[in-house]
């Protein structure tokens, strides 16, 4: 539960972005026309509402984004803080403490957006990707950057991917979007969900890792279990339990694609129940996959992937909690280690090197310490000093959540692969991560 201070200044704060706002009832009207269950929509035009004075019709409009999609996610806690705040104002406490009661139910009140409401104007829903929607891979990808003068989003990176293509449609999502002008940064959660779930089971997570050279595998066809998907008593007896109280269950795999594109040396990385890992294994079983490629010809590729199990509309507010739950810190005994990127600069790109035409991948090796902070960075493979030199000062400005063994905070080694394509982009990525080691204790 968040204390009474935190629920006060997260009302002034609303207060604040009151007072930002310029009146523009007809744009969000037409946000209506076109969606007429957008809560955000719904939301601006309350806050315009209550601005000029109109209460009822602000309460009436706050109302209406609590019945609406609920996108994006901070429009449910800020929506019951509105009608909070309308309650203060016309002397009803009794009511505003009920409505902020149910803000903090929400769990949310602009956590995982990491601004205040004010930045975000209008929205438009992110597009599935072909393989994610083939995989029914569910979450959140986390979109940060900064806007213009018009309010178009800019500089944009991924700073919490989902992966199968979902990370490149939040990023044309968001460019999609208007903000408060020259908001600085932005963070924003994009979500994908599906509404059409047969199945009991979800992707929530999926993970490659293939070697320098190597392409990663891609999703074939997936397999999900109708019905309740388990197989034992064991599972169903659990499942009703978990149904009953509002629960989900957790498994992550760690296996490889191999040269047929058969998944194989299944293991259970984490869960959140032994009974089951069966269950999940069973499912993985029946995926197939193109595989990694590297030189034409098919390598074997280690991958990752996470499971839940619960109801067939899963939601990416559930996702996430699952998700946050289990990270940065697995559970004892897990080995493997899922980066989470807290500060990521791309390098930048050297004016010489653009007038010389010089593009390609600079290639890096590092560990990341205990701290999450990098050390020793070492060019594998080069483009020449000058990018080489910026990609090794980037780099070393990267912080990460600390790799976990067995509950203690250890190391690890990540390969890095920054390439450099004219006229001036740069695009930075995770190329392999081994599992965490601890650094020998003195005797």
């Amino acid at each position: 539960m968040k204390s009474a201070v935190v629920i006060a200044a997260l009302s002034a704060s609303l207060a604040v972005g009151f007072g930002q706002r310029i009146p523009d009832l007809g744009q969000y009207r037409q946000d209506l026309a076109a969606n007429p269950n957008s809560s955000l929509a719904h939301f601006r035009i309350a806050e315009i509402l209550s601005e000029q004075g109109n209460f009822q019709g602000a309460a009436n409009e706050f109302r209406e984004a609590l019945s609406g999609d609920l996108q994006p996610r901070w429009t449910e806690a800020w929506a019951h803080i509105g009608l909070a705040k309308i309650y203060d104002a016309t002397n009803q406490p009794d009511r505003a403490s009920n409505e902020y009661r149910l803000a903090e139910k929400t769990g949310d009140s602009t956590e995982g957006v990491g601004n205040a409401p004010a930045a975000l104007l209008s929205r438009t829903d992110p597009d599935y990707s072909d393989e994610a929607r083939l995989a029914e891979l569910e979450g959140t990808v986390v979109v940060t950057g900064n806007t213009s003068q018009d309010g178009r989003a800019m500089d944009l990176r991924v700073t919490r991917p989902l992966g199968l293509g979902l990370d490149e449609k939040a990023i044309e999502a968001v460019q999609r979007w208007r903000f408060t002008p020259d908001t600085n940064p932005i963070r924003e959660a994009v979500d994908f969900s599906l509404s059409s779930k047969q199945s009991r089971w979800h992707l929530i997570g999926a993970d490659f890792h293939p070697p320098v050279g190597t392409s990663r595998p891609t999703v074939l066809s997936a397999y999900y279990p109708s019905g309740a998907g388990v197989f034992t008593g064991a599972a169903i007896e659990q499942g009703r339990l978990l149904g009953a109280i509002g629960r989900q269950s957790f498994v992550a795999l760690a296996f490889e694609v191999d040269e047929s594109g058969v998944p194989i040396h299944i293991q259970v990385a984490r869960s959140s129940d032994n009974v089951w890992n069966d269950q999940a294994m069973a499912v993985l079983r029946g995926w197939r996959f193109t595989p990694g490629m590297k030189e034409g010809t098919p390598v074997s590729v280690p991958c990752t992937f996470e499971f839940a199990w619960g109801p067939r509309i899963l939601g990416s507010r559930e996702v996430s909690r699952i998700l946050s739950a289990l990270d940065p810190r697995p559970a004892p005994g897990n080995q493997v280690w899922r980066p989470e990127f807290i500060n990521t600069p791309d390098p930048i790109y050297p004016a010489e090197a653009r007038t010389a035409g010089l593009e390609g991948t600079v290639t890096v090796a590092m560990i990341v310490g205990e701290d999450g902070t990098p050390r020793d960075i070492q060019v594998t493979q080069g483009l020449g000093p000058a990018v080489d030199a910026s990609v090794a000062k980037a780099l070393a400005q990267w912080r990460f959540a600390p790799p976990y063994l067995n509950g203690e905070a250890g190391s690890a080694r990540l390969m890095i692969g920054v390439s450099f394509e004219l006229p001036n982009h740069v695009d930075s990525r995770i190329l392999e991560a081994t599992p965490p080691f601890l650094a020998p204790r003195a005797r």
